[in-house]
């Protein structure tokens, strides 16, 4: 058990990769080793997935900010720019998500009635 958290521990930002099957896996190892039955197991296995997600949203976040820094001390880019550049991006996305909804919503639709 000493062993496993040892590599979690060493892994550090990793855990922001981490996918649920990865996940799945590292609480399998931990239910052998703590005998945890299957419902403790899936909880940790969701726990791992929670703290994974929050720790690469706070990675990205720093890395982000950086960047941002970096282009305005460089000149490449104003605040005003950046500002601007994002909105746009984050109109685009959402464009491109609600395409891929409605897409997948008609797909979806014409399975259920075949």
């Amino acid at each position: 058990m000493v062993e496993i958290i040892k590599k979690v521990v060493k892994t550090g930002y990793g855990l922001g990769l981490l996918s649920l099957s990865e996940a799945k896996k590292l609480a399998s190892k931990v239910k052998k080793e703590l005998h945890l039955n299957d419902e403790e197991s899936l909880k940790l296995a969701h726990e791992l997935m929670a703290n994974s997600e929050k720790a690469s949203k706070e990675v990205l976040g720093a890395a982000g900010r950086y960047f941002e820094a970096a282009l305005i001390k460089s000149g490449a880019a104003s605040k005003g720019e950046l500002k601007t550049a994002k909105k746009f991006l984050q109109k685009r996305v959402k464009k491109v998500r609600d395409t891929m909804e409605s897409k997948v919503k008609k797909k979806w639709s014409g399975l259920k009635r075949k």
